[in-house]
């Protein structure tokens, strides 16, 4: 028996397009599965806890949506040793399909989760806000609090982004916000803990990604060496920028080059503490969970076992 908890908006009515296309598929294979579509912001979490607690044995859960839809769906998973992942993307960004190269066409998607070769443990990431009444988020891909988050914030508001979306041009989206947030970001002051050891402060922090996975954003390589295997945060540091060369490194981004840049920090680690002198956007997987000023990021010991 197979779970599918569908997205029907996600990117704009992909998710629902190739649903139907999955859906005819099944049935022509006669192939046992449960359907729920999303409603509402949240409810992945809430569906994903029912099936996890209604059905006894391995569940084998398959998320048709995108990053975000993941990112809820993990959410709502206790036992990860009682759950099989499967994924069949259908988001604007899709940056965890990228990582791990699974196809964007559905059908091709379909087949690796129904005759897998193979499946792979993965880390994922966990946030937390000491100083405000927000819950502790888990995140797939990426987290970010900084400049990348205040990106996801207005990507997630911009009614252009739909009207991109239905032409597979919601990328465009990220790199104009990103172009616009350069001229009007403003940089923090901070310290920040690496591993609950190494305390240092910073001036003017742009951001700090920590990422599990390669992408962000739709495609850009924040951390190109990131292994999702190795029980590390890969973290990317940007401090001490002008704007212009801010401006500068925003190109270097789309192929992983800004890492040799002046100012950028790359490290791995299994915990970071981040306290910065005022309020940030913080994101998991391209939502916004929070605006803080502290949070702790940590890698999650049990890892998700996923069908490839």
């Amino acid at each position: 028996m197979y779970h599918f908890i569908i997205n029907p908006k996600s990117s704009s009515g992909k998710g629902i397009r190739h649903w139907w296309t999955v859906k005819r598929e099944l049935d022509k294979r006669e192939i046992p599965y449960t359907a729920i579509f999303t409603r509402m912001e949240g409810h992945a979490t809430e569906i994903a806890e029912e099936i996890c607690s209604k059905f006894s044995g391995i569940k084998n859960i398959v998320i048709l949506g995108g990053d975000g839809t993941v990112n809820e769906v993990i959410n709502g998973i206790k036992i990860y040793q009682d759950v099989l992942l499967g994924y069949i993307p259908s988001g604007s960004s899709n940056d965890l399909a990228r990582s791990l190269k699974i196809a964007k066409d559905p059908i091709k998607a379909l087949n690796s989760i129904l005759k897998p070769t193979h499946y792979q443990y993965l880390d994922h990431g966990r946030i937390e806000f000491p100083s405000i009444d927000v819950s502790p988020r888990k995140f797939a891909c990426s987290s970010g609090i900084g400049y990348d988050a205040n990106v996801c914030y207005e990507v997630a508001s911009s009614p252009l982004k739909k009207r991109f979306n239905r032409f597979g041009a919601g990328k465009f989206i990220y790199l104009a916000i990103a172009i616009k947030q350069l001229l009007t970001v403003k940089p923090a002051n901070g310290t920040i803990i690496i591993d609950g050891i190494k305390k240092d402060t910073y001036d003017k922090i742009l951001l700090v990604s920590s990422m599990i996975h390669k992408y962000e954003g739709g495609g850009l390589a924040m951390a190109p060496h990131a292994d999702p295997t190795d029980g590390k945060l890969s973290v990317c540091l940007v401090h001490g920028l002008s704007r212009l060369k801010v401006i500068f490194l925003l190109p270097t981004i789309l192929f992983g080059k800004h890492i040799y840049v002046k100012g950028v920090e790359t490290f791995d680690c299994a915990t970071i503490e981040i306290k910065t002198d005022r309020n940030l956007a913080v994101h998991t997987d391209g939502e916004i969970p929070a605006i803080s000023s502290h949070i702790k990021v940590s890698v999650v010991p049990e890892k998700i076992r996923m069908i490839l």
